[in-house]
């Protein structure tokens, strides 16, 4: 965890990143943009700049063919980058040329950004499933001779993939990782980094305090006291699907559903009779604001 003072106010960090963004998109370096698109959507900061990354990404769409390969992009990794993240942001892009040769072993960073992509691959996409095991073995392979900023992001990706991980969590790791790189880290992004960090915890912080006090008004825990009290997973799956800070409302609705859904799941599971389950059943299934049946209390 590093430790960042407030040499400046938010909004100048951010008009700094922004002015960073733009110079990008003015480059011919698509490689660049992408990975300065990609940090920045990895470190979490992405939402404030939606529509000059929008900009980028369908610039870069829309200056090569959707077919990303070595061909057009140069080598490798560029063409799985630009796949990942044109196909992550809603365009229609393929991936092809023969990735499975034996020369990319010896190449760790070209197999890691291959290896992502392929999480992004459609049912049909063979040779994208083909790629991910063949990079796997490869960066198994290469890991002892990495050095050992790499060498963790290879174990990280090899544990869960990104397209798999939570962002807010994803972004948390990202963050401490970005930091070690000090040779290739932006430090004005960083420290705006960090401030975003913990102004959007203590959004999320505030929402929990609010969905607690909503459970001990609607003395869930008294009434159910057979019950999981799991409303912290709810809220943290809830912030797994929508984690930007504009769209709190969402995810308080989100972690109190999933809440009571819990609930019933441990009415049925640990607690209800047969018969008394059966009358439950009924009575939902009609979704009658009065039913006619005399439900037990705690139904």
């Amino acid at each position: 965890m590093i430790q960042v003072g407030d040499p400046w106010n938010f909004d100048k960090l951010k008009a700094g990143v922004r002015e960073r963004l733009v110079r990008a998109s003015r480059g011919d370096d698509q490689t660049a943009k992408l990975r300065l698109v990609d940090t920045m959507q990895r470190l979490g900061v992405a939402y404030h700049f939606d529509n000059d990354i929008a900009g980028i990404l369908t610039s870069v769409y829309g200056s090569k063919p959707p077919r990303c390969s070595w061909d057009d992009d140069g080598d490798v990794a560029s063409a799985a980058l630009r796949f990942r993240l044109l196909r992550k942001n809603g365009f229609a892009v393929s991936l092809t040329g023969n990735f499975l040769k034996p020369e990319l072993q010896s190449d760790d960073a070209e197999g890691l950004l291959l290896y992502e992509a392929s999480y992004l691959s459609f049912r049909d996409e063979e040779t994208l499933d083909e790629a991910r095991k063949f990079c796997a073995n490869g960066l198994k392979e290469l890991l002892p001779s990495m050095e050992p900023h790499l060498r963790c992001s290879v174990v990280h990706a090899l544990d869960l993939p990104l397209h798999w991980r939570s962002p807010r969590l994803e972004a948390r790791w990202f963050i401490d990782q970005y930091a070690r790189d000090a040779s290739n880290s932006d430090q004005l992004l960083l420290q705006f980094v960090m401030m975003d960090f913990e102004s959007v915890q203590t959004v999320h912080q505030q929402e929990l305090v609010r969905l607690l006090r909503w459970r001990k008004e609607t003395g869930l825990g008294e009434k159910f006291g057979f019950e999981r009290d799991r409303l912290m997973e709810c809220f943290h799956c809830a912030n797994g699907i929508v984690w930007e800070p504009n769209h709190g409302p969402c995810r308080e609705m989100l972690a109190k559903l999933t809440s009571l859904l819990l609930n019933l799941d441990d009415v049925y599971d640990v607690y209800g009779t047969l018969d008394e389950l059966i009358l439950f059943t009924d009575t939902i299934g009609r979704w009658e604001e009065y039913p006619m049946e005399i439900l037990p209390e705690y139904m």
